[in-house]
């Protein structure tokens, strides 16, 4: 039977774990959706042998007894696992499997990486792109490609194996990927790849010549086992722990260098205006977004006409040439794509025009600056006026946005500018008829902000937080479900 070394940080010692590294894959891979395994395949594609590069948890548990049996290595799977947990950004498994924090992990890769940053980068790519995007992309290198293989691709990870067996593309290799996303206009993405280019470390990497895409058969999972704090073991695993990829003897950065971040001017301070029209929520979420630094405006129980006079004015104000950052929080009664405010006897606002009030064309003054909604609706059955009823309430200085039926659902709200993150929840009206409502997502934002803020993450990692706990809670209670919708177009990394 395989033993491995455990170390008990509460007795300080080590102990033996008949099979223990194989639970815990087992654990780790429990965890992960189908898509998320391939990401996992595809980043540790320069670590495993062809001979088991179709069978995840028996390419994890081959590459542990590999290294198993070299001096020094005997806990580079448990490092590799941590590693790939973190550029996941599956926090969640960090802690529940290996009871250690994404501030633990990080302080580890600064002193040795398993992956390669050109891999990293291709899964970063692929988490920001869409699916019209993806399409765009492959009718791009339809002269390249064939379409038998690219009909079958559902990711930009698919794109990418497809390219790397044809030597399109390498990590010294990214000229044909930049000028795709520089045709679909991802001018962000570009931005990444020319810093990853120009870092000075462009590593030869090895690429597979023979690999069937993303197929595996994961083992029968067991029960996810006990947190073990492996920290401090594995801090001297991941030194010790080859690169497969030979080192420059450029020390490893806490970020990669091809992450750009918002410079936020620190004399400025960032500017919040909530609106709550239900008398839910808005108070907590004051208090969140001062505790965060912003200078916040609150607003209760608005009307219609008030609403839009409160983000009009503001629109219009020059005291918003002195924001570093804009948040727009607004809760209130309506429908998919409308706003009631306090009123039932009109259509409401659009959410695609509320959006357009800060435009760069009708708000010049937050021009390149990040713009954050975060907007829960409780959805209303009753019956609602003809749009020709609306007209009068929204008189925008722009050019008026006009939604044509022939656009799907989903397209309304997308932010089409840049610097935008868009959050919407819908939950039923019902649940404000419950004694002591809490929005379960608005709860979620106001925990997930303020940790992220102490642990200074990334906006979209702590979104993603703030999703997964949705999720969470939908699971539990489906007949209390809060529909989420996410979508930005935010250039660079934003830290609140």
């Amino acid at each position: 039977m395989t033993q491995t070394i455990t170390y008990n940080i509460y007795t300080g010692s080590y102990s033996k774990m008949a099979d223990g590294f194989s639970i815990m894959v087992n654990s780790v891979t429990a965890d992960l959706n189908n898509e998320e395994r391939r990401i996992l395949l595809y980043l540790c594609t320069d670590l495993f042998t062809n001979s088991c590069v179709e069978d995840l948890r028996g390419a994890l548990l081959a590459f542990a007894k590999q290294r198993q049996n070299q001096a020094g290595q005997s806990r580079a799977g448990d490092a590799l696992l941590m590693e790939l947990m973190f550029r996941m950004k599956r926090f969640d498994v960090l802690k529940k499997v290996f009871g250690t924090n994404r501030q633990q992990v990080e302080r580890i890769l600064q002193e040795g990486r398993a992956l390669s940053d050109y891999r990293v980068l291709m899964a970063d790519v692929n988490e920001n792109l869409d699916k019209e995007e993806l399409n765009s992309i492959i009718f791009l290198l339809n002269h390249i490609l064939p379409k038998e293989r690219m009909a079958r691709a559902t990711s930009f990870l698919d794109v990418v194996v497809e390219l790397e067996k044809l030597d399109e593309v390498s990590c010294d290799k990214l000229e044909l990927l930049e000028r795709c996303l520089r045709n679909i206009k991802r001018m962000d993405l570009v931005k990444r790849i020319q810093a990853y280019q120009n870092r000075g470390q462009n590593v030869p990497c090895v690429v597979p010549k023979v690999q069937n895409s993303f197929k595996f058969t994961p083992g029968k999972c067991q029960s996810p086992v006990k947190p073990v704090r492996r920290s401090q073991c594995c801090s001297q695993e991941l030194k010790n722990l080859k690169l497969s990829v030979p080192e420059t003897g450029t020390q490893p950065q806490q970020q990669p260098a091809f992450v750009t971040e918002y410079q936020i001017n620190p004399a400025q301070r960032g500017l919040c205006v909530i609106i709550d029209c239900v008398g839910f929520d808005g108070q907590m979420l004051n208090q969140t977004f001062e505790r965060l630094g912003f200078r916040v405006i609150f607003h209760s129980l608005l009307g219609l006409r008030e609403t839009l006079m409160v983000l009009k004015d503001l629109t219009r104000n020059r005291s918003l040439q002195e924001v570093n950052r804009f948040v727009c929080c607004l809760i209130s009664r309506g429908t998919d794509t409308n706003l009631l405010a306090t009123d039932s006897d009109v259509l409401g606002i659009r959410l695609e025009d509320l959006r357009q009030l800060f435009s760069p064309n009708q708000c010049p003054s937050l021009g390149g600056k990040p713009k954050l909604f975060f907007t829960q609706i409780y959805r209303t059955t009753e019956a609602l006026p003809s749009p020709s009823m609306y007209d009068e309430y929204l008189e925008t200085d722009g050019p008026k946005y006009r939604y044509s039926g022939r656009q799907s659902a989903d397209k309304r709200t997308v932010p089409v500018s840049a610097d935008v993150l868009w959050s919407v929840c819908t939950a039923e009206a019902k649940l404000l008829e419950d004694s002591g409502h809490q929005s379960v997502y608005l709860h979620a934002l106001h925990t997930a902000l303020l940790m992220g803020h102490e642990r200074k993450s990334p906006l979209l990692d702590i979104m993603t937080e703030v999703n997964r706990n949705v999720f969470s809670h939908n699971q539990q209670n489906p007949e209390k479900m809060y529909q989420l919708q996410l979508s930005h177009t935010l250039r660079e990394t934003l830290y609140l």
